[in-house]
């Protein structure tokens, strides 16, 4: 059976389906979610960029202030560690770690003739204790240079003590909270301290 719409009777309104109406539904859902996804993610990558420069900029006065201290009062002894957080500078949220470790490094006499003489002092004092050229056979050595490295021994081990007295490796640590967890990042430098404005203190 067949169903004739009568001449003259109104036409049914044409408009969309109920599985159309879906179908666009789902697509502007979709849509509507990847654009929250790129607008959540460039959000949370300027607050953590805002993060970083309010902790970059904490972190250079950290280093001045420390830089100050230090040629103040000179280096302890031993290896120092240290912390806090930046409420005086009215960010309570960021954290800051100091370390503050002696060169390990040895500094006796022969290595400190070579920093000093770019790496020929030690082949140049042997040559001369031993009173020989290149290629030339060893000969008796020389008594002058013999004093000479007697007396220059001691001042080069003075040196060396006053170095590893005067240099140390500091490594600034800041971090803040980020979301869920916590970021940071790490300066290392090296400061020279020779003569200390408050020794002692």
């Amino acid at each position: 059976m067949t169903l004739r719409r009568r001449p003259g009777a109104p036409r049914p309104p044409s408009g969309f389906t109920l599985l159309e109406v879906m179908v666009a539904l789902a697509i502007l859902a979709m849509s509507l979610l990847s654009l929250s996804d790129v607008v959540g993610g460039a959000l949370r990558n300027h607050v953590r960029a805002a993060h970083l420069d309010v902790a970059t900029l904490l972190a250079r006065g950290k280093l001045v202030a420390l830089q100050e201290e230090f040629e103040r009062k000179g280096f302890r002894d031993f290896d120092q560690t240290d912390e806090g957080s930046f409420d005086d500078q009215g960010h309570p949220e960021v954290r800051w770690k100091v370390e503050v470790k002696r060169p390990d490094v040895q500094l006796g006499p022969d290595k400190i003739l070579a920093l000093l003489t770019g790496g020929q002092g030690l082949d140049l004092l042997s040559k001369a204790q031993a009173g020989a050229s290149p290629g030339a056979a060893p000969q008796p050595q020389d008594p002058r240079v013999a004093m000479f490295a007697a007396l220059l021994q001691p001042q080069l081990t003075l040196i060396g003590e006053e170095l590893k007295k005067s240099v140390r490796e500091l490594r600034l640590t800041v971090s803040w909270p980020e979301g869920k967890g916590e970021d940071s990042f790490s300066v290392v430098t090296h400061l020279v301290v020779l003569n200390p404005t408050e020794p002692g203190s």
